[in-house]
């Protein structure tokens, strides 16, 4: 996780704190005729690759993973020796549609920023994974882009989000903004099998985790238990830390013992550095007043920090986009318990109240603020794609569909008792779940 800032000058901005504590490995400021850049560095892929990054053109801010850069060290193809920052800052010039094309290669959790003579480029990842924060007023031509909010605020009085999918420009002669679309996504839905999704899923956990350097947090659920399953498929042995509250204690004790994981007991009441984070970095009570922020603070302090390890991987989307909520008691998504023969009817559901861009939002600030990286392989772009193109009965089949169906065939313990939800809603005890209709294997 780096933290990346661009203004046209560094004047304005009184503190950086938050900015600094997003890159432990070190800090740089650079000042020139296209602007103030500052960079703090956490790498993770390749070679450590100083930033501000000097392309030919301009001058490239980047903060995270992409993993279909660079060259490969062995057969496995995302194990890289070239770091992601270097390969896309060489890829990069003054020409707008190149710059654009070169970004919609890119598959990863990331944000960055190219300034050149012509142009301000800025954009996140599809999913915004990454946080970037803008403020920008085209008469007085103000523009200043932070990871996090708070920096930006210092010296503007405001700020927006910048959104996933979305890649902003801005012409530096008349200031105007435009905004194109990084992905068009494929919605025909004519695969019939599941294949194609657990070729790239795989793919996706082995490029995002990295043995002795990543941590998998571990539940008894489906989300976190296909990334397990997978990790563990891949990679043998790995590492994965677990709280045990709100789990299901005989699924989470099998997975358990199968990766001899850690596990964390997390005391109650509201942990400093959450409370610092809404003070300095952003005052919302939807981001940071749920349960699950507490013991995730205690875990990355007190097991990733004490054992050095740079990346977390969870699994976030699996809610929000291969399920859309649906049979989770009391709340609803776009396509309100079925997916359609015509996907464009519900498109795009994952953003449906702003739920995955808070979910996302939240892992990035916590792991940003201390100095490690988060990774979600449910949101790897390719293992979106293929699931998109598998057909609606192959969707409606049952719960979480696909990632049932792999942990089965992998034959890892899980079930769909759905105690760990039951913490956010008191009305909804655990014995209240009940799917029968599609009596998939391990509902009690």
């Amino acid at each position: 996780m780096c933290g990346i800032l661009y203004s046209q000058d560094s004047t304005g901005f009184s503190d950086l704190e938050m900015l600094k504590r997003r890159g432990p490995e070190g800090f740089t400021e650079l000042e020139n005729d296209l602007g103030y850049f500052a960079h703090s560095m956490l790498n993770t892929i390749g070679e450590s690759t100083p930033q501000p990054f000097q392309t030919k053109s301009g001058i490239l801010l980047y903060n995270g993973s992409t993993y279909n850069s660079g060259k490969a060290n062995d057969t496995r193809w995302c194990n890289y020796i070239t770091n992601d920052t270097r390969w896309l800052g060489e890829k990069l010039d003054d020409n707008l549609d190149n710059t654009l094309n070169v970004v919609r290669e890119l598959n990863g959790e990331y944000a960055l920023i190219y300034v050149t003579e012509k142009n301000i480029v800025f954009c996140v990842d599809h999913f915004e994974q990454r946080n970037l924060w803008f403020y920008y007023n085209q008469s007085s031509k103000d523009i200043a882009i932070a990871s996090v909010p708070n920096v930006v605020t210092q010296k503007h009085n405001a700020v927006w989000r910048v959104q996933g999918n979305k890649i902003y420009v801005i012409n530096r002669d008349d200031f105007t903004l435009s905004i194109h679309t990084n992905k068009e996504w494929n919605l025909k839905q004519t695969t019939k099998d599941f294949d194609k999704v657990f070729e790239e899923f795989e793919k996706s956990v082995m490029c995002r985790y990295i043995p002795g350097v990543s941590v998998n947090l571990l539940s008894s659920g489906v989300d976190s238990g296909v990334i397990n399953c997978a990790s563990h498929k891949i990679f043998k042995q790995i590492d994965c830390v677990s709280d045990p509250r709100f789990e299901d204690k005989e699924t989470l004790k099998q997975r358990m013992l199968l990766h001899k994981s850690t596990l964390i007991t997390c005391p109650t009441g509201d942990q400093p550095e959450k409370i610092e984070m809404f003070e300095k970095i952003y005052p919302n009570d939807d981001l940071w007043d749920l349960p699950c922020v507490d013991p995730l603070i205690i875990i990355v302090r007190k097991y990733m920090k004490s054992k050095s390890k740079k990346i977390m991987l969870f699994g976030q989307g699996g809610d929000e986009f291969y399920n859309d909520y649906h049979g989770q008691y009391g709340k609803f998504g776009r396509t309100n318990g079925r997916w359609p023969d015509a996907l464009e009817m519900v498109w795009p559901w994952h953003s449906y109240k702003d739920r995955l861009s808070l979910n996302n939002m939240r892992p990035d600030f916590i792991c940003g603020f201390f100095g490690v990286e988060s990774r979600n392989p449910l949101l790897d772009v390719n293992v979106v794609q293929a699931w998109l193109n598998t057909t609606s009965d192959l969707k409606n089949s049952g719960y979480k569909s696909w990632m049932v169906k792999y942990m089965e065939q992998e034959k890892y313990p899980y079930t769909l008792r759905k105690i760990h939800w039951a913490h956010n809603l008191p009305e909804a005890p655990a014995t209240n779940w009940k799917r029968d209709q599609w009596s998939a294997k391990g509902i009690h």
